[in-house]
């Protein structure tokens, strides 16, 4: 895990920003292994400043869902400080731009609507890369993103 905590870490650090997903996330808050490794990697990477880091609030408000449905209102103020804290990383709304720019994400290659407000989020607000563990999200590519799926480093 090493060797492929240290290449991911590097094809972070080519990126001056990169869109974080929800599952990376996830991941974090919930020790994930063996994306946990992983997301340790980003997370002190953004926290140092390369890259930084945009969470789309469409991510939030899917890491939320759970919590909700379980009645642990508790859960709901902790993921939400923890996103709030979370040094070099920007939470976003997208607006009326990056909402037209995920219909068109959607309707040119069948992504679900939150992944596709993900991205597009991150592409407007610069990044480089989007880090996911969404091996479909790759079809992305060629709109001059970098897609990094966690599970081709673990």
């Amino acid at each position: 895990m090493a060797v492929t905590a240290a290449r991911f870490g590097t094809e972070l650090a080519r990126h001056a920003r990169v869109g974080l997903d929800t599952a990376v996330l996830i991941y974090h808050l919930d020790d994930t292994k063996p994306y946990s490794a992983l997301t340790e990697t980003a997370f002190t990477a953004i926290a140092a400043g390369r890259p930084s880091g945009i969470v789309s609030t469409i991510s939030l408000a899917e890491l939320l869902v759970k919590p909700y449905a379980d009645g642990r209102i508790d859960r709901v103020d902790a993921i939400e400080a923890f996103v709030a804290s979370l040094p070099n990383v920007r939470l976003v709304a997208p607006g009326a731009g990056p909402v037209r720019e995920a219909a068109r994400l959607r309707a040119r290659y069948g992504l679900r609507m939150p992944d596709a407000l993900v991205i597009a989020t991150a592409k407007n607000e610069g990044a480089g890369a989007v880090v996911t563990n969404d091996r479909d999200l790759r079809r992305v590519k060629a709109e001059g993103l970098t897609v990094l799926v966690l599970s081709d480093y673990a």
